[in-house]
Parts: C-alpha cells; sequence; structure tokens
C-alpha cells in the first residue's frame, strides 16, 4: 500500500513565506463564522452592559476577533452608539470594542471584597 505523506514531503522545497501564505489560507478558509444571537440573548446582553456601566462594576466580555472568540475583563468607560462601540478599561489598556462583536457579557465580583 502506497502511503502518500501530502505536502509535508514538499515543505523542504518551499521558502518560509510560501509556508507562512499556506498557513494563513487554511486559517481563513477552516474559519468558522461566528454565530447569531438570538433576541433574548441581545436584551440580556444590552441588561447586563448597562448594568455594568450604571454600577461601575467589572465586565467579562466575550469578542468575536479574528476568526475566534477571546475575553477582556475591565470596567466599562463609556459606550458610543454614535459610532458603535464600547471602551473598556482593562488593567493594561483601553480597548475600544465595535458593539457587533460582542457575544456575551458577565459580571465579576467585586474585586474590593
Amino acid at each position: 500500500m502506497i502511503r502518500d505523506r501530502g505536502t509535508i514531503k514538499w515543505t523542504a522545497m518551499m521558502l518560509p513565506e510560501h509556508v507562512q501564505k499556506i498557513k494563513e489560507w487554511k486559517q481563513e478558509v477552516f474559519a468558522e463564522a461566528p454565530r447569531e444571537l438570538a433576541e433574548w440573548e441581545l436584551e440580556e446582553l444590552q441588561q447586563t452592559i448597562e448594568q455594568a456601566i450604571n454600577q461601575q462594576l467589572d465586565v467579562t466580555l466575550t469578542i468575536w476577533e479574528g476568526a475566534k472568540y477571546l475575553q477582556w475583563t475591565g470596567t466599562i468607560q463609556s459606550l458610543n452608539y454614535n459610532v458603535h462601540e464600547l471602551v473598556l478599561e482593562t488593567i493594561t489598556k483601553t480597548k475600544h470594542i465595535p458593539l457587533q462583536n460582542i457575544h456575551g457579557a458577565r459580571l465579576e465580583d467585586s474585586k474590593y471584597d
């Protein structure tokens, strides 16, 4: 039985730039799209964000960025509906997050307890 090694046998003859482009192409092709949120999920998300703003609580946001979900924890500084973004103050930096990229929000326990 003949066992073919696929592209592994050709990588020795490829330039590193080509290998990097092939990896990027595979990530683009096989990346999954973010799931659509239901109406009740959007309402719950809005209520959590409003509570975090009004009470200045720490919140963990789940964000779709770069073909994957990321989580950022911090305090929401402002919510700008004109440019559709939220400003989150984390420990290390200030992050501007587009509203359409937010897929989840969870209030955190107080860090001063």
